[in-house]
């Protein structure tokens, strides 16, 4: 039996005999005796029910006349933990529109129909007559052409564009039995091996790098959890994008404060206790206060914040242990340990006081083109940002896949995939053609969760022994699948390879028999 002593001594106060308390403080904290029920203190008491009542009345009734005012007396001020619980923000729940593909074609060729340039490009698709472009291809065609500052096309000119359009949609098709993957793997690796391992920085944020390069390939692939640099565009909404205080403040609110950052603590190691002296400046720039400091700090130590004014304060006193004000007078008697102190000052250093959890910094920037202002941060954390009322969820975006997987699911993060693959490329200047990288993310997201590409993955759950065995750890899938029984039927490149046999693929995959005629 572990007897908590602060505990027994707050019962006992209470004028609740001490058998009782004792039985009541048993491993308990007062917190935890203060929730009891009348029936759960007489169990615990081994009493009858006319008993436990009363001990239940009296715990209430002193927890009751306990308030949370502040004790001004020599200009200082005693902060109590508010009993109340704090209730959670009711979550944004937004429906999700049934995707309709006949409606989505309509919605892109409907803004274009009447173009002089996509009238020109669908007379030359219909004249050319043979396998016609798509409608989103012709729509994509007539698009790319505005984008240049084009207004028409003559007949000549369309005709050529189309020809070329259709000649590249040929030689981009996949032959029967060819080998999309290891094409697929050719085409990523071969330039691969130009990347730079580097970080690019981010242009007029100092201190903003973000990992690009190989590295983040090797990211993406191995779909892990926090990216080194994990990062955040966060839009706002069409009343909030323009101003830019609006998008200060809601930086201030979202970038994560800790007390190390807006004030400077020192450790009174001769009285047993922590100074901290909060910093204007600082307390202005994250929109805070020194009651508020103070408060949000007392909530949660759980301790008396002795404050040298009761509006504004400017210096806050922790003194580990105490945590009402009866306990003040007992220091001289039970002084905390240097141990203690030294524990207080890392728990409070550290501590949280404003923010999301994960965005280590939030800066405001402004779109050159728009003229909008939005925040890139420096951490991630998609959840809880998409819970604030100003953000555009539908353009607010981050380059943590699995956050984009848990928040929105796996196509969103098959996508995002796609985007950061595609965008790691195009920065290193690397042409790689969109359909391979199209195959990696469908091979990380076919199963329904993001998995990496590696042995505790695609590569390690794959069908053959041979091409698990033939990618690492060869000894022990081999062991494994010859204690199982287990068979592996060559249907694929890596085994085939492996044992000396042509494979399933071009004219490999044809099988000729001769058949003699009767005799």
């Amino acid at each position: 039996m572990v007897v908590k002593s602060a505990t027994k001594k707050k019962l006992m106060d209470m004028q609740i005999p001490e058998e009782y308390a004792h039985l009541l403080a048993d491993d308990r904290k007062w917190d935890d005796v203060k929730i009891l029920t009348a029936q759960e203190i007489a169990a615990i008491c081994k009493t009858d029910s006319d008993t436990g009542t009363k001990l239940h009345t009296i715990i209430i009734s002193a927890t009751g006349s306990r308030s949370d005012s502040s004790d001004s007396q020599g200009g200082t001020t005693v902060v109590r933990r508010r009993a109340a619980p704090r209730r959670r923000r009711a979550k944004v729940v937004q429906e999700l529109e049934e995707y309709d593909e006949e409606k989505k074609h309509e919605s892109y060729v409907d803004e274009i129909v009447e173009d002089p340039i996509h009238k020109a490009l669908v007379k030359a698709d219909e004249e050319i007559g043979d396998s016609p472009l798509s409608p989103r291809v012709l729509a994509d065609l007539t698009n790319s052409v505005k984008a240049r500052g084009r207004k028409k096309l003559t007949a000549k000119q369309a005709t050529e564009m189309i020809s070329q359009s259709r000649d590249a949609f040929l030689q981009a098709r996949v032959d029967p039995f060819e080998a999309a993957g290891i094409t697929t793997a050719q085409s990523i690796g071969e330039p691969g091996t130009q990347m730079t391992m580097r970080t690019f920085h981010y242009a007029g944020v100092a201190t903003v790098n973000v990992t690009q390069g190989l590295p983040r390939v090797i990211e993406i692939v191995d779909a892990r959890k926090v990216p080194d640099t994990p990062t955040m565009t966060i839009r706002l909404i069409d009343d909030k994008k323009d101003d830019a205080e609006e998008c200060r403040k809601l930086a201030a609110g979202i970038e994560v404060t800790l007390t190390k950052n807006i004030a400077d603590i020192e450790t009174d190691v001769a009285q047993r206790k922590l100074v901290l002296n909060l910093k204007v400046g600082n307390l202005k720039q994250k929109k805070m206060t020194g009651e508020e400091v103070r408060d949000k700090l007392s909530r949660a130590l759980r301790l008396h914040i002795l404050a040298d004014k009761e509006k504004n304060p400017r210096v806050l006193t922790i003194i580990p242990g105490v945590q009402r004000e009866e306990d003040i007078a007992e220091l001289n008697e039970n002084p905390p340990s240097y141990t203690e102190l030294l524990q207080l000052e890392d728990k409070v250093k550290d501590l949280r006081l404003k923010g999301i959890p994960g965005i280590e910094r939030a800066n405001v920037q402004k779109d050159d083109k728009t003229g909008e202002h939005y925040l890139s941060t420096i951490g991630s954390n998609l959840a809880r940002v998409s819970d604030l009322e100003a953000i555009d969820r539908s353009r607010t975006y981050t380059n943590n896949i699995i956050e984009i997987y848990d928040y929105l699911g796996i196509e969103a993060a098959r996508q995002a995939i796609i985007n950061e693959l595609k965008a790691t490329l195009e920065g290193a200047r690397l042409e790689v053609d969109v359909r391979h990288l199209l195959m990696v993310a469908d091979v990380m997201t076919s199963e329904g969760a993001v998995r990496a590409i590696g042995r505790h993955g695609v590569s390690g759950n794959k069908h053959s022994i041979l091409a698990r065995a033939a990618f690492e750890v060869t000894v022990n899938h081999l062991l494994k699948a010859g204690i199982i029984g287990e068979r592996d039927r060559l249907t694929g490149v890596a085994e085939n390879v492996i044992v000396g046999q042509p494979i399933s693929l071009g004219t490999g995959s044809v099988e000729l028999y001769y058949i003699p005629e009767d005799a």
